[in-house]
């Protein structure tokens, strides 16, 4: 055991080694849980430990390993970094935690702001206020390249406002939801397989753009500025509404509704007033369970024009189902009316807008630092004898 925890101990050394040339300026601390982990200074076996010394500013790597590493509550500035996904390399495992908290400390002096989460599978985001402390708002926070469950519930929580928050390039099991007032969101090529919801009914804002959306987006306020645009709804063939219960006010633009009927209720036709004020333009509608677009709304209707009802968007590869499978392709084929049949001259859905999805489907990446893919030894070795590795590493 003694010579395997050399050999290890060299395999971790040289990866932060390549870490700290990376161009990180900040500490970079490591939290390692396996059975073989190194130790040293900012080596930690807890995502927390390492989180309560860390300093504003510093990265925090998450060593992949076959035990999660829990929760994690943050009050400052930090950046969390797992391994990524779809790995090149032997025996590959994810960095894997349970809940993070994004809050103020208790006396208000500082806040998880500007904090970033990439290359991690968790469970649930939390943006809350620390118990008897201010209301303050969480600003400019990024999850990226991530699987996980949900943003927080509207329930048993004090809850922060946030702004400026990005989710980029994740796919999010369960519910997106913002009870308090949201403003400058940005969602954009995720896959989200249920809802996103604007409980709070301050004016939020934001920008919902190039999405895989296997269920529905729920608007509470009246005057909101939020912009619907290139997206793909998709369900089983008129099984379910692209929006639920509310949406007023919203600017709906581009989008492939496939399956999932663009109304509030999944038979279309509705009549509530609370459906109505919303411009739906170039849109395209197909196989739901009602293609008419602009959609029938209550009050005072809704808008729109340059729609296409009824048209198939001839994806590669996509079936009408409630299920999403990386296996699909949406890529549009030859001859889809949806080609350049955006209001911009782009595509409709998520191959046009500002943000065309980078691939055919959801592609979550290794994360872009270095990693070792093969780690050999020639022989075991004596404390103290010389070691003869091959070592094959990849810079991202």
């Amino acid at each position: 055991m003694d010579n395997f925890k050399k050999t290890f101990s060299f395999s971790t050394t040289l990866a932060c080694f390549l870490l700290s040339i990376s161009g990180v300026a900040q500490t970079v601390r490591i939290v390692d849980n396996n059975f073989n982990a190194p130790t040293g200074d900012e080596v930690y076996s807890t995502v927390q430990a390492a989180a309560n010394a860390a300093d504003p500013g510093d990265y925090i790597y998450i060593q992949p390993s076959s035990t999660t590493y829990g929760s994690v509550t943050v009050e400052k500035e930090l950046h969390f970094v797992g391994i990524g996904f779809n790995l090149d390399k032997e025996n590959p495992l994810p960095s894997t935690m349970l809940d993070i908290t994004l809050r103020n400390n208790s006396g208000n002096t500082d806040n998880a702001s500007n904090t970033s989460i990439t290359g991690l599978t968790f469970r649930d985001l939390y943006i809350l206020v620390y118990p008897g402390a201010p209301s303050y708002t969480l600003t400019n926070v990024t999850v990226t390249n991530c699987v996980f469950q949900e943003i927080q519930d509207a329930c048993c929580h004090n809850y922060a406002p946030t702004d400026d928050l990005e989710l980029v390039v994740n796919r999010v099991t369960e519910t997106v939801d913002f009870p308090q007032r949201a403003t400058n969101i940005l969602l954009r090529n995720n896959v989200f397989q249920n809802s996103i919801d604007f409980n709070s009914t301050s004016t939020n804002s934001g920008l919902i753009t190039n999405n895989i959306i296997y269920g529905t987006i729920y608007k509470n306020a009246e005057g909101d500025n939020i912009i619907i645009q290139n997206n793909n709804f998709i369900s089983a063939s008129g099984s379910s509404s692209a929006f639920a219960t509310e949406m007023k006010d919203a600017l709906i633009v581009n989008n492939i509704f496939y399956g999932r009927t663009p109304s509030i209720v999944s038979g279309g036709g509705s009549s509530s007033a609370n459906f109505q004020g919303n411009t739906f333009t170039n849109n395209l509608s197909f196989s739901t369970g009602n293609d008419e677009l602009p959609p029938s709304g209550g009050g005072a209707g809704n808008t729109g024009s340059g729609n296409l009802e009824g048209v198939s968007p001839m994806f590669v590869n996509v079936a009408l189902s409630s299920t999403w499978s990386s296996s699909y392709d949406f890529s549009l084929q030859a001859g889809s009316q949806a080609i350049d049949g955006g209001s911009d001259g782009t595509d409709i859905g998520i191959t046009g807008g500002p943000y065309p999805f980078p691939d055919v489907n959801l592609d979550l990446k290794t994360t872009a630092i270095p990693t070792i893919q093969i780690f050999n030894t020639s022989t075991l070795i004596n404390p103290g004898d010389d070691l003869d590795v091959r070592v094959k590493a990849k810079a991202n």
